[in-house]
């Protein structure tokens, strides 16, 4: 479905798509790792940094520091692949991580 709604870049669309990953629909949310890998897809890095700060924090916490370092390092290569400017928390974020 995310790759249908990347392709289509239907914005009603797009916004369906996120309510029912919110649990906007069902009451029940799903992943947050769906709804990042949705706005990566339709390059809203905006958002996308973050949701993956998000999900490192929750990682972290976790005690998954290697996996907390891979989402960021995963969006940070992602972002510069595009050429975009790497946002200021993201590249704070990725230092703090890997420096475990």
């Amino acid at each position: 479905m995310i790759e249908m709604v990347s392709k289509i870049k239907n914005d009603a669309l797009t916004h369906e798509l996120v309510d029912y990953l919110m649990g906007e629909t069902d009451n029940i949310p799903k992943e947050p790792q769906w709804t990042f890998k949705l706005y990566r897809a339709i390059g809203n890095v905006k958002q996308a940094v973050k949701i993956a700060i998000n999900i490192s924090q929750q990682e972290q916490e976790l005690g998954n520091y290697k996996y907390a370092h891979d989402v960021l390092l995963d969006t940070y290569k992602d972002i510069k692949t595009h050429n975009l400017k790497i946002p200021f928390d993201l590249n704070n974020k990725l230092m703090i991580v890997h420096s475990f």
